[in-house]
């Protein structure tokens, strides 16, 4: 029996790294009788066999889970939110730090486009979110300029990347 992580999920396969190798795996029926489905992020037990699929024999219980995108023990969460195009919510970024951090999920703010607005705009609207000690990070779309900032963040965590649509994500990632 071999110890692993789920990677990835992908049409009933389920690819599980265990000592920096990737085994393809399906789940046993029993998870279907406990209402239960492995999902990215499990820590689980599996068996291996050379030249054929594993399977996924039980699952380690969670730290936290998020239903979309379906991912589990999840350490932080990097909320990506544009300065303009579209413009700053800070409601929509409140109602994202209430549920990260009721999953006990590290939030950490990125402020992209922060070139197309004032300096002046971008302190009044994230001073509040600074002053209560959040992670900011301003990133320019002109530069780069952040890039490498916020890079060491991610330094063995697991992390996703959740942001309104047109804020950055693709292009940050």
């Amino acid at each position: 029996m071999l110890k692993g992580r789920i990677v990835k999920a992908l049409s009933g396969f389920y690819y599980v790294e265990c000592d920096e190798k990737i085994y393809q795996c399906r789940a046993r029926g029993r998870f279907r009788k406990k209402d239960q489905k492995p999902v990215v992020g499990d820590f689980c037990e599996f068996s291996y066999e050379e030249g054929s699929d594993g399977y996924i024999l039980s699952l380690s219980p969670r730290k936290n889970e998020l239903v979309r995108p379906s991912i589990c023990n999840i350490d932080q969460a990097l909320l990506v939110f544009s300065a303009k195009e579209p413009d700053f919510s800070s409601l929509l970024l409140d109602r994202f730090l209430i549920v990260i951090e009721s999953l006990n999920i590290e939030p950490i703010i990125c402020i992209s486009k922060v070139d197309l607005v004032s300096k002046e705009e971008i302190e009044k609207t994230l001073g509040p979110y600074i002053k209560a000690n959040y992670q900011v990070y301003f990133i320019s779309s002109l530069n780069q300029e952040g890039i490498q900032e916020i890079k060491t963040v991610f330094k063995d965590k697991v992390t996703v990347v959740t942001g309104q649509s047109g804020v950055g994500k693709s292009s940050l990632l």
